[in-house]
């Protein structure tokens, strides 16, 4: 693994940009066109519970590689001074992990591991 010089808040916030950018394109891929609809589907797979869901899943098909395990650790021990609406502090830590590690994929030019983990994400939030 890299040394990795940037704070995952940091990388957290990054990714989140890149995960709903992904969520979104995913989102009207697939025809959705009512504001109402895409909202809903949006949610599901963006908010804090849907990461925290697809986090589960990934780690339950033994998804991640070493290095990525070492960066969703930084993100969930992240000193976040916020927190989510609808969600408690646990779940929108394993969210921030997440999203942790999407920064990190992309800020570090890892594309190809990157792409794998967005489309599986966007598979599994499918079927929240």
């Amino acid at each position: 693994m890299e040394i990795v010089t940037e704070n995952p808040v940091s990388l957290a916030w990054i990714g989140d940009a890149i995960y709903s950018l992904k969520a979104r394109n995913h989102i009207l891929n697939k025809g959705i066109q009512k504001p109402a609809v895409f909202e809903r589907a949006s949610a599901k797979i963006c908010s804090a519970r849907g990461q925290a869901a697809i986090l589960n899943e990934l780690n339950q098909r033994n998804f991640f590689l070493e290095d990525e395990e070492e960066m969703l650790r930084r993100g969930r021990n992240a000193n976040v001074n916020t927190t989510a609406k609808n969600a408690d502090r646990k779940t929108y830590m394993q969210a921030t992990a997440l999203e942790c590690l999407v920064g990190y994929l992309s800020r570090y030019h890892h594309e190809e591991r990157l792409n794998q983990l967005l489309d599986l994400c966007m598979e599994i939030g499918d079927t929240l």
